[in-house]
């Protein structure tokens, strides 16, 4: 008689053969990735400093861009300055109209062509001093007086001042006198003394002398309708 067999049978042998195989497969699999899963860390360290260095970067093109944006302001601020003071000189040339001129052969010989104002081109009275310009007003007697100011420092200086004729020379002379600078005593003002003669084309050419604790200062004008 045949004995029963009791024993229960859940995977056959060819079952467990094929969990066997896969599971030495994926052993296999670990063990050759095994050196990649090392560099793990690394490679993550890597990715956030390439992260922080695209960060510098991007941190760095904004400056730029702001830096490109306020130099752009700028040029135009500078455009529009130049602009601005363009005009304004076209203006002080139109006041300005012509530069004093000797009388024509015939005219009287009084100063009613110099009456007015009149202005010089910036000049210096040494080379270590600062460019200022002096405006002259006269009547027709030849009375009148000098406002000689200094833009850059804010310096203006005034004093009475006179205009001669003896001959074809023209003697301007002003007097010793105070300097304001933002309404503040600035020191004393010598007083100017201007030679002036006709060139060839009777253009009336200025010179100029100061004398300063005995140093002698000279220069060049020329005057301008104001």
């Amino acid at each position: 008689m045949k004995k029963k067999n009791r024993n229960i049978e859940v995977f056959s042998i060819s079952a467990l053969d094929l969990f066997a195989s896969a599971m030495g497969t994926f052993i296999l699999i670990a063990i050759v990735l095994f050196p990649y899963y090392l560099k793990t860390e690394t490679a993550n360290a890597q990715l956030k400093q390439n992260a922080a260095e695209i960060e510098r970067i991007e941190k760095r093109a904004a400056r730029a861009r702001a830096a490109a944006e306020q130099a752009k302001r700028e040029a135009a601020t500078a455009k529009a300055e130049a602009k601005k003071a363009k005009e304004e000189a076209a203006k002080a040339r139109k006041r300005a109209g012509g530069v004093m001129q000797a009388p024509k052969p015939g005219e009287p010989r009084t100063l009613k062509f110099a009456a007015g104002c009149w202005r010089t081109e910036p000049f210096r009275h040494n080379a270590a001093s600062q460019p200022g310009i002096s405006q002259y007003c006269f009547d027709e007697n030849g009375n009148g007086n000098l406002i000689f100011y200094r833009e850059k420092l804010g310096q203006t200086c005034g004093a009475f001042a006179t205009i001669r004729r003896d001959g074809e020379v023209l003697r301007i002379d002003d007097s010793d006198s105070r300097c304001v600078r933002k309404g503040k005593d600035a020191g004393p003002w010598y007083a100017d003394h201007l030679v002036c003669r006709p060139d060839a084309a009777s253009v009336i050419i200025c010179q100029g002398q100061s004398t300063i604790a005995g140093k002698v200062d000279r220069w060049r004008v020329r005057l301008h309708r104001q």
